[in-house]
């Protein structure tokens, strides 16, 4: 949820990565930079959390590489389930929202790994006005 109208404002975050020490140094960094993180290691568990009424998150990062589906399955599932969801596809190879149906497009950006906490909470912050946006 959001807090204020501000970019910075507090979001709850989902991380979804199969890497057990990224996924504790993002969360500690996020949760340090005053947002509130889950995490989970696969993909069906990511869908499960998102397909809660109301779904609690207004950012998700995803992976594409998961032990259980695919980033790339997994993705417009997600955008389907929470349509307040705004996602960050991180990835060792580039990607592009291209592929995805023109409504989704600007609920996704990409992500680059490996790259530096402060780089995901740059997208996280310029997303937020989006979420905001679309809230539920």
């Amino acid at each position: 949820m959001i807090r204020s109208e501000d970019a910075g404002a507090t979001m709850n975050i989902l991380l979804v990565d199969d890497e057990r020490p990224l996924l504790a140094l993002l969360e500690r960094y996020l949760e340090r930079s005053g947002h509130q993180v889950d995490s989970c290691e696969t993909g069906r568990d990511a869908l499960a959390r998102c397909r809660a009424v109301p779904c609690p998150y207004s950012v998700v990062v995803l992976d594409l590489k998961l032990p259980d589906i695919s980033g790339q399955e997994l993705l417009p599932q997600l955008l389907e389930a929470a349509p307040q969801v705004r996602v960050i596809v991180s990835s060792g190879t580039p990607y592009s929202p291209a592929a995805l149906p023109a409504a989704y497009r600007p609920r996704v950006e990409a992500l680059l790994k490996p790259f530096m906490p402060k780089e995901l909470l740059d997208a996280i912050e310029r997303l937020a006005p989006r979420a905001r946006g679309a809230s539920v």
